[in-house]
Formats: structure tokens, sequence, C-alpha cells
């Protein structure tokens, strides 16, 4: 991980990434994956066990297995999936050090993860590590700086402007527009990189506005220590983002990945 995690440990963030996974349940987790009876699955970074919880309830049968750096997040990951009455194997690990042997799983998950890693490529060649020859790779990853609104305005430009600047200053805001080629440079094969243009208008924005605010809110501390921007600035982009699903015309939008590939044989 890089040296400081932007969203933090704490159980409010902690709750946030419980409704995240519920949020894209079915837009982004859910489509586009099927998982077999007996698929051994690793989800690396797997924070509160929040996409475990909706992985192992959507495909019974699957063997979850997650890791993360933060032994916080593995205490409340055991939680959660014991609240699901869902069983894994959860471990405090390094993304560039599991403690798993060569071909150990069948799947490999990584979600919002590779934004906040220092190496990504590593992390990556270390997932393939693990896979069995021909093993399946799915990546998430959105591109902080594709984010667009209507009506746009100085405000909002500054707030989405922060809030990359906030992710470059601990790991990479534009993941998803690389991630086709740190697959690519990790050894993986039959690449797609799934990308997806999301937009959203009408009553859709009154479902979506809320998730951003939440995401752009669980920045804010990192923001404002970094001191480049006003409290007043932000708030003022934030009432603008707050007011969008009851402004006529409005609509907003941002570019994610859902890449897939596999596992080639060399290693």
């Amino acid at each position: 991980m890089t040296d400081r995690y932007v969203h933090g440990y704490t159980a409010e963030e902690q709750e946030r990434l419980v409704a995240q996974a519920e949020h894209w349940r079915d837009e982004l987790i859910l489509p586009g994956t099927t998982l077999r009876s007996g698929t051994r699955l690793l989800d690396v970074g797997c924070g509160v066990g929040a996409v475990l919880g909706i992985l192992g309830a959507s495909f019974p049968g699957v063997e979850l297995s997650g890791v993360d750096y933060e032994e916080r997040q593995i205490e409340a990951a055991r939680d959660h999936l014991t609240s699901l009455g869902l069983q894994a194997d959860l471990r405090r690990a390094d993304a560039v050090d599991l403690p798993h042997g060569d071909g150990s799983f069948d799947h490999v998950w990584m979600m919002w993860l590779l934004e906040h890693v220092a190496d990504p490529v590593a992390a990556l060649r270390e997932a393939r590590r693990v896979l069995v020859p021909d093993g399946e790779l799915t990546a998430i990853e959105v591109d902080y700086n594709s984010v667009w609104a209507l009506p746009w305005s100085g405000v909002l430009e500054a707030l989405f402007a922060s809030v990359a600047r906030a992710m470059d200053a601990n790991g990479r805001s534009d993941a998803a527009a690389r991630l086709e080629g740190w697959i690519v440079d990790a050894g993986f094969g039959s690449v797609d990189p799934g990308e997806r243009r999301l937009d959203y208008s009408g009553d859709n924005l009154d479902r979506q506005v809320p998730y951003v605010v939440a995401v752009v809110e669980s920045t804010l501390a990192t923001l404002l220590d970094a001191g480049d921007t006003l409290a007043t600035d932000l708030e003022a982009g934030l009432d603008e983002l707050k007011a969008l699903p009851e402004t006529p015309g409005a609509a907003l939008g941002w570019v994610v990945h859902k890449a897939h590939a596999r596992a080639t044989n060399s290693r």
C-alpha cells in the first residue's frame, strides 16, 4: 500500500464500504461475473469483506478468501461475513507478498485496490502467481479525472480536481486509464479492458449523487490536510453537487473499467 490510505479506517468509512458494494452490486459487480461452485476466489484488498459478501451470497459454493493490509479491515470483514452466514479465509497481507502458494486460486478479484498500491504491476504479478494456469482476474478501477457534470461550474471543477489530487498524493487518480497496460505488463493474456462510460440523468441522479457525495466526503480530511483547498471552496462544490438532482437538465458521469484477464502458463 501507499503510506496513507486516503479514506481512512473509521467505523463510518467501514460502513461506507459496505454501502458502496451494495450500490454497485447490480450495475458493476455481478454483471459479467460468473463463478462456478467450487471456484477458489481471492479478493486482494478485501477491506471489510463487502464484495466477498456479495459474491459469496450470489454464487453458492465458491470458496472465499481475502487479504487486506489493515488488520482493522480484516476484523471487520470477519464480522460482516459471519453476519451473512459466510465463511472465508481472511488474512492480513500486502498485495505484493501474498501468503499463498503458486496456483492456489482459480479467480483473483481486485476492486478499487490498484489505485491505492505503490506498485500496481507488482501486485498484479503476485495475483498471477497465485492463480492456476488460465485462472481468471477481475480488476475494477475508476478514473477520477474523467468525472463530468452538467451544468459544469468552476467550483465543481475545483472540487473534483481536488479529489484527483488527493488520490494522486496517496495513489493514482487515473487507475482505470492505466489498468489495461498494467495487466499486460504483469504477464496476463486475453485482456478485456472492460471500459464503461457511465452517465446519469433524471431520476438516476437521485441514486448516484449521494454515492458520489459520500466518496468525496470520505476524502475531505485528506484534502484539508493537504492545505491546497479551502474548506469554503469544498463546501461550495459539495453544495452544487448535492443540488444536481433538482437542477433542470443536470447530468453526471465518469469512466470505470471492469477488466478481465487470464493467467498465462509462463511465470
